[in-house]
């Protein structure tokens, strides 16, 4: 919806600038009093000495509260999930947006890396690079995006996938399922998993096993191809070490274009969900620049 869309985009613009916020604006946003800010416990911030959140309200619109968001399936696990959202959890699952920390993604002209990525039907085992060259060889294309999923962040099912589908110039895109983004029981971040207009049809807590994954990615593909179409959704998964997520640094959610035959890198969205105008502009531009033209960073 429209005013959904708007009222959330709100809430995620981190900068005056309309780009897509460096890891420091976003950490400097999640964590003001680092940045000598007052820290005012609101959503999306945190700090060292923060009560845990278990309830919050949220998306003000003329002087009006309209959303609440409850952790609930949070509550009914053993400590410490059952205190909510700490700053403990905080740290474990958005890690890349703490102070100090300093960015390991490959950049703009590095080599993209590899690793063993699983079926989700059970089938044979393959590399993220190889069916990324397999998709683009299929379509003509010296481009593909490999795009890293998290159907539980309420920001992606919201707008975010659909809109980067859009600007994507027909690139050709490679999913991999991560691991959970805002699982149910231990890091219901945004609280709308389980309540508001946003709530998932089924909960997906952490996964557990490879089939827990296998069955939140077919959930993402089915979502997916509401909008690319039936049969159009490539879908992959990391393997359980999320030894993928770690080396291109993907949670929550994150795309990266790059060169098929080079495997170089030439663009990739920031830490989401944060400035969402900068991310489509920049996989845009990615989609549409002339073959050849990844260049090593100075």
């Amino acid at each position: 919806q429209p005013m959904m869309r708007y009222m959330m985009n709100g809430l995620m613009k981190v900068t005056d600038h309309n780009e897509d916020a460096s890891y420091k604006e976003v950490s400097d946003f999640m964590v003001p009093s680092s940045v000598n800010k007052p820290f005012l416990d609101k959503p999306g911030t945190f700090d060292m000495n923060m009560e845990p959140r278990t309830t919050e309200t949220a998306m003000g619109m003329m002087g009006m509260k309209v959303m609440k968001m409850s952790r609930v399936e949070m509550l009914k696990q053993e400590a410490p999930h059952c205190k909510g959202i700490t700053w403990e959890k905080f740290a474990e699952h958005r890690g890349y947006a703490l102070p100090g920390y300093e960015p390991k993604h490959p950049k703009a002209g590095e080599i993209a890396p590899d690793g063993k990525i699983l079926s989700i039907n059970g089938g044979e085992p393959s590399t993220l690079l190889t069916e990324a060259r397999k998709m683009a060889k299929a379509a003509g294309s010296d481009k593909v995006i490999l795009c890293f999923d998290a159907i539980t962040c309420p920001f992606f099912r919201a707008y975010a996938a659909e809109d980067l589908y859009k600007v994507a110039n027909k690139v050709p895109q490679l999913h991999v399922y991560l691991r959970e983004a805002e699982p149910c029981d231990v890091f219901d971040a945004g609280g709308m998993h389980c309540v508001t207009p946003l709530k998932m049809k089924r909960h997906i807590p952490w996964h557990k096993t490879e089939a827990d994954r296998a069955q939140a990615a077919k959930d993402t593909q089915t979502f997916l191809e509401s909008f690319e179409g039936k049969g159009k959704v490539n879908m992959w998964m990391d393997t359980m070490d999320d030894a993928l997520e770690a080396a291109y640094e993907a949670r929550p959610w994150r795309w990266y274009v790059i060169e098929a035959e080079s495997g170089k890198v030439i663009a990739c969205t920031n830490l989401a969900p944060f400035n969402m105008a900068g991310k489509l502009d920049k996989i845009k531009k990615a989609c549409m620049t002339p073959k050849g033209t990844a260049v090593a960073p100075a």
